[in-house]
């Protein structure tokens, strides 16, 4: 283990003989949260935009007013499939073209804020030691690679998911005669479901990835323990998250998160898990 205390800390430890001292909590990077969900919220925009133009446009054609006035073009299912296919292959290549630069900038940025975190709340716990937080282990570039391949799947499926969503649509308002009247509450509804998943993949990716990378930096540094603090927020806060409020925990043997899996884990991993991580350092009862 680095050496964890200044000399005036260790002494007041000596003289104290305190069960465990701490940093200051690890708060989310809700600022890089936000950002990158409002960069995802954007593409979304831009992708719902143009899919609501394209088949509004595609119902006030000549062949489809002809098919729902009269029923007598029966091509107007294949040109629909043509348009949706087209539709998918142009925003399921952006989305997928534009996902690891994406995932690349947010994870650079959450790397740079775990490591301010953990270097603030070191200094914190030690009297006022600098110690070093900026390096990468081999575990941590483990986390930053699986990481960057989940985000990337995540973001390309956020157009794969609402296109093909669409596209079943479409050819159900054909086959029911309805047309536009079927397709814009169903377009509407779901850009907004679209959104609001794009914002839960933000908050997601980014507290998962933040909270393994400052586990990873506390276990350089030989500490192996750390202390779960509930954050509140959510209108169904889980039960279980509350009861830890305060208490202890081991790298080495987490608490479980997911009561139906048995899952466990740190602070930010189960999914909406806003909970957050304190740096501890326990001593016995000599101080040791």
């Amino acid at each position: 283990m680095a050496k964890l205390l200044t000399k005036r800390k260790q002494a007041w430890v000596d003289k104290r003989k305190p069960q465990v001292i701490r940093g200051a909590p690890l708060n989310n990077p809700s600022i890089l949260e936000e950002k990158f969900a409002r960069r995802l919220e954007q593409l979304v925009a831009k992708m719902c935009d143009d899919v609501n133009q394209k088949l509004a446009r595609f119902f006030t054609e000549p062949h489809a007013e002809e098919y729902f006035d009269a029923a007598q073009d029966a091509s107007v299912s294949s040109q629909a499939r043509i348009l949706s296919n087209a539709l998918m292959k142009k925003f399921n290549g952006m989305f997928s073209s534009l996902a690891p630069t994406i995932a690349e900038q947010q994870l650079n940025a959450v790397n740079a804020a775990s490591s301010s975190a953990v270097h603030s709340s070191l200094r914190d716990l030690s009297g006022g030691l600098s110690l070093p937080t900026t390096g990468i282990t081999s575990d941590m570039q483990e986390v930053l690679s699986a990481s960057t391949t989940e985000m990337v799947g995540l973001i390309k499926s956020i157009s794969q998911e609402y296109l093909s969503g669409v596209q079943g649509q479409l050819m159900r308002s054909i086959t029911s005669g309805r047309g536009l009247a079927d397709l814009v509450p169903y377009l509407e509804k779901h850009k907004g479901i679209t959104q609001r998943r794009a914002r839960m993949i933000a908050r997601d990716q980014t507290l998962k990835s933040y909270n393994a990378l400052n586990k990873g930096r506390m276990q350089a540094l030989g500490l192996q323990q750390f202390c779960w603090l509930h954050t509140g927020g959510s209108a169904h806060p889980r039960k279980l998250h509350q009861s830890y409020n305060g208490k202890i925990f081991s790298f080495d043997n987490p608490p479980v998160i997911v009561e139906e899996t048995g899952e466990r884990g740190i602070p930010g991993t189960a999914i909406n898990c806003r909970c957050r991580m304190q740096i501890v350092l326990s001593f016995d009862k000599e101080g040791k």
